[in-house]
């Protein structure tokens, strides 16, 4: 475990300085991951259309902090502020204003499109009704919608050490059918410590954290059966 020299500023500069040290380190020497890479890859393939969701039930949305919130870095001395989807989770400009839903959204999407899934995304903000359910799977020739709902996903890493960050996450997952019926549901909820890596940028290390986590979720041998 190393720590990076830090000459102590005066109270009246910390902000600033914290904010600068995250830039550095996000956009230091370390490519940010594209797109295709931090999307997940399965071992399988629906062999239906796929509808995907995934809707933002976190508890932190409810105390006030945006969708656009993941979680916390530690910055000089300590000193926690929030990160947001842009530019942690997301690098391209044209995205920035992404919430976390959407963000992970695009990364389904992408990964298992290349998987040669025939799969597109809708925004909601909260799980759909039945009904609701059964007209869009209509409308979009479907009878297949994964239903994604966040309860937790945070994360927690200091940028003055190289160890390990904490990623708490916790979800809800649907599948309905065309008649907006549910055919599989799951609820799980845990902690994944993550190593972290000198060579890598804490942006990427965040980027893998989530691809692993999701890979893990769309492989539940529920959803797998419910889809194929």
């Amino acid at each position: 475990m190393r720590s990076k020299t830090i000459r102590c500023p005066s109270s009246s500069a910390l902000p600033a300085i914290i904010l600068l040290s995250a830039a550095a380190l996000l956009t230091g020497c370390v490519t940010p991951i594209p797109l295709a890479e931090e999307a997940p890859d399965l071992g399988y393939k629906a062999t239906r259309p796929v509808v995907v969701t995934v809707v933002d039930e976190r508890d932190v949305l409810a105390e006030g902090k945006p969708p656009t919130y993941i979680g916390l870095a530690h910055g000089v001395f300590g000193i926690p502020t929030d990160m947001q989807v842009y530019p942690w989770l997301v690098s391209d400009k044209a995205k920035k204003d992404q919430t976390l839903a959407q963000a992970l959204e695009d990364r389904i999407v992408v990964g298992l499109g290349d998987e040669g899934w025939q799969v597109t995304a809708v925004d909601y903000s909260k799980p759909p009704g039945k009904d609701e359910a059964a007209a869009l799977l209509a409308a979009r020739g479907s009878d297949r919608l994964i239903v994604l709902s966040l309860t937790k996903w945070f994360v927690s890493i200091n940028l003055n050490w190289v160890t390990a960050f904490n990623f708490d996450w916790g979800y809800r997952l649907e599948v309905l059918d065309a008649q907006g019926t549910s055919v599989a549901s799951i609820t799980d909820t845990g902690r994944d410590v993550v190593d972290e890596k000198a060579s890598e940028s804490p942006q990427n290390m965040i980027k893998m954290a989530y691809r692993e986590r999701l890979i893990k979720i769309l492989e539940r041998p529920e959803l797998r059966a419910a889809i194929q």
